[in-house]
């Protein structure tokens, strides 16, 4: 992400915050994202754990942001608000699409529908026949031709039984099947190779080679920079005949991040010959740089 775009970004914020993203107000202002709440249990026992998310219905020709919303836009947030003696664990993401626009910049996010869930830890000594209260504080900006922000605090209760009961088996396993691979599963069609050479202090070019044991499409490079890093630069270059393709871009570390001490995270995401999306997850660390 360029100079201009961290600035565009934050002009975005700073209109959103005074309410001017929006239509005029002599237009109704449409509602495309509704967000509410799902389990995979309707009942859960004292000690086990469950999965919870926020399932996002999002209107045709609307999307909502990945956790890195790419050139523009600001990613979709979920806080969840537990209580003493629960745990959560990390949100999970499903792998996004790509937006290429007309000024070259690519944005990140999801259309149609979108499930962000967790996995919730129930202490071991919740009372059988109890709740335990949930809530999630959830916000998104969705685009079409304008942008539009949106919240919902939404609430669940979980009710601890002596017998687990499962629920929307069929919603969260379809999801589970859009999480990216680790970089170290058996299934990813390529062998990957980083290499980084440092540039400056706080500025590295990486180049990363895939090189593939089975026919993929449609290579990317979805980074994830965070407040970290500016990513540039980002280049493509493929062999067909050698089934090799190289990915190259600079990193730059923002100021008062010391690149030595960072990991950049990122997603490959590629096709196979029929046309399923598919993604691994790319960590480089810098430490060694």
């Amino acid at each position: 992400m360029s100079d201009i775009n961290v600035m565009r970004r934050i002009l975005i914020l700073l209109l959103i915050s005074a309410g001017l993203v929006i239509p005029s107000f002599a237009q109704e202002v449409p509602t495309p994202v509704r967000a509410k709440l799902v389990a995979d249990i309707v009942t859960v026992k004292a000690g086990e754990s469950f999965n919870l998310g926020v399932l996002m219905e999002i209107d045709p020709g609307w999307h909502v942001y990945w956790k890195y919303p790419g050139d523009t836009g600001l990613p979709t947030r979920v806080q969840f608000e537990v209580p003493d003696g629960i745990s959560v664990g990390e949100l999970n993401w499903p792998i996004p699409a790509a937006y290429h626009k007309s000024d070259g910049g690519i944005d990140f996010g999801y259309e149609n529908s979108l499930l962000l869930w967790t996995n919730i830890d129930v202490a071991s000594d919740a009372k059988l026949n109890s709740n335990v209260d949930i809530n999630a504080k959830v916000s998104w900006i969705s685009c079409k031709e304008i942008c539009i922000p949106g919240k919902a605090n939404l609430e669940f209760d979980a009710k601890i039984g002596d017998l687990r009961k499962p629920a929307n088996t069929a919603l969260f396993s379809k999801w589970r099947h859009s999480l990216p691979l680790i970089f170290t599963d058996s299934a990813i069609p390529f062998n990957i190779e980083v290499t980084k050479i440092k540039s400056s202090e706080n500025q590295a070019q990486i180049g990363v080679t895939l090189q593939s044991k089975s026919p993929v499409e449609q290579i990317g490079y979805y980074p994830n920079p965070g407040d970290s890093f500016i990513v540039q630069n980002l280049q493509y270059t493929t062999s067909p005949k050698n089934n090799k393709t190289e990915i190259s871009f600079d990193v730059k570390a923002l100021d008062g991040i010391k690149l030595s001490e960072t990991v950049l995270d990122g997603l490959i995401v590629f096709s196979d010959i029929d046309g399923k999306q598919s993604g691994v997850e790319l960590k480089i660390d810098f430490s060694d740089t």
